[in-house]
């Protein structure tokens, strides 16, 4: 089951897509809330992996809300206003809905979301992974889409609204994607986003000390926000 939470100040809208999002049986409604502050406890505890939303919301919009979170679930913005479109893709959403909603609109996001977030059957290759089991990713380097083997990253940096890429023997690509959205097309256990502009992988850290990563000879800062998520990853990865 995907939980999701939806949040809207417009009370019809809102009882819209609790109706919607009730009638897909892979979903569950973790909440609804009419502002994102009443929403922020449960996230806090990364109580929901998929929320709907309104982009425009008080206290705080809904762009600048997600761009808060401590985690990464998927977005779903919907809305009357065509205008945020753009920055909130660049920020990282799924998909970006225009009312009026409907639930046909609401079953071909929750598939994408289901796609992403519910692992493929063992029997076949999941998508992102070769026949011998390694993992890889396409990002847009440049003017093509360039195939990372995920094994070979050794960091990932972040630029503004491009990322740039560090693995095994290659130089550093630099790729048209911000940092949420190549963090969500990582293979969740392997790596952690450790500061606002790095992402390390795991098995590619030599030491850590004072809350800095050694890798090879980079040295990578750890935010005092981020530390206790490194610490719950690398304890995840250590045997019983």
């Amino acid at each position: 089951m995907i939980k999701c939470i939806a949040i809207d100040r417009d009370e019809v809208a809102l009882s819209d897509l609790r109706s919607h999002i009730e009638k897909i049986p892979f979903l569950t409604l973790a909440g609804t809330f009419s502002n994102p502050l009443e929403a922020n406890e449960l996230l806090a505890h990364r109580g929901a992996d998929l929320i709907f939303a309104n982009p425009e919301m008080d206290p705080i919009n809904g762009i600048d809300f997600i761009r808060c979170l401590r985690y990464n679930p998927l977005v779903v913005f919907v809305t009357n206003i065509p205008d945020y479109a753009v920055e909130a893709y660049n920020a990282g959403v799924l998909d970006y809905i225009v009312k009026p909603l409907t639930l046909e609109r609401i079953i071909r996001v929750a598939n994408r979301a289901y796609e992403i977030i519910v692992p493929s059957d063992a029997t076949h290759t999941p998508p992102g992974m070769s026949a011998n089991g390694s993992q890889y990713l396409f990002v847009k380097v440049d003017n093509r889409m360039q195939r990372f083997c995920t094994e070979d990253i050794l960091y990932i940096e972040g630029c503004n609204d491009y990322v740039k890429v560090y693995s095994i023997g290659s130089k550093p690509a630099l790729a048209s994607m911000n940092m949420k959205k190549i963090e969500r097309k990582l293979p969740h256990g392997h790596f952690c986003r450790v500061h606002r502009s790095y992402i390390v992988s795991l098995s590619r850290i030599d030491s850590i000390e004072r809350k800095r990563i050694k890798i090879g000879e980079r040295i990578i800062p750890v935010s005092d926000s981020y530390y206790p998520f490194l610490l719950q990853a690398i304890d995840a990865v250590i045997p019983a």
